[in-house]
């Protein structure tokens, strides 16, 4: 049931997103892309020494136009970021070695660039869920939720394409789904491109 109502108020959110962001008046789609990019990286839990090495590819959508020209004024470009990843998850520390994945989706997920200039500071911070086979976690479900948030730098090797470097904190857990429900965090390091 509970699983349910939290798949309904994503769904809810989706679609309030779409509605929000108007036709524009020329007959572009509603939906316009500003950037994608690809990033790679790995992270690490801190208490149970559990090594993530993740690919990140994703896509940066324009917001609606009042919130973007709002962002735009202070010269920040804020985009509405999808950003599936697929990870090897190495859990190779205790009694119980495992070698196992992860895949997962952030729908839900805003970047914010600061400036125009050759090297620019970005944040992000975003939800999402994700499938694992992490078995010697007692996760209480296979199915976790994950919250992250996290900035780093990029540097424009030309108008069209930036480099960049990131750190990244992230909880997974599975929102209280079971009635085991640990959770990991896991501090990521992050390189990658965007293309806009």
């Amino acid at each position: 049931m509970r699983l349910a109502r939290i798949g309904g108020l994503v769904v809810l959110v989706l679609v309030w997103c779409m509605a929000a962001i108007p036709a524009r008046a020329d007959g572009d789609s509603r939906i316009e892309l500003r950037e994608w990019g690809v990033r790679a990286g790995g992270g690490v839990n801190p208490s149970s020494k559990i090594e993530y090495y993740a690919l990140h590819p994703y896509v940066g959508l324009a917001l609606w136009d009042p919130a973007s020209r709002w962002f735009e004024q202070y010269g920040i470009r804020a985009l509405w970021m999808i950003e599936p990843w697929v990870a090897y998850v190495n859990d190779n520390h205790g009694t119980h070695q495992t070698d196992s994945f992860e895949i997962g989706i952030s729908p839900i997920f805003i970047r914010l660039v600061f400036g125009e200039y050759a090297v620019r500071p970005f944040i992000e911070a975003g939800e999402g869920a994700v499938y694992t086979d992490l078995r010697k976690q007692d996760l209480g479900s296979r199915l976790q939720f994950t919250s992250q948030f996290g900035g780093g730098l990029e540097y424009a090797i030309s108008p069209d394409m930036a480099a960049g470097i990131q750190a990244r904190f992230r909880h997974m857990s599975n929102a209280g789904m079971a009635s085991s429900n640990p959770g990991i965090n896991t501090i990521y390091g992050l390189v990658g491109l965007t293309f806009r």
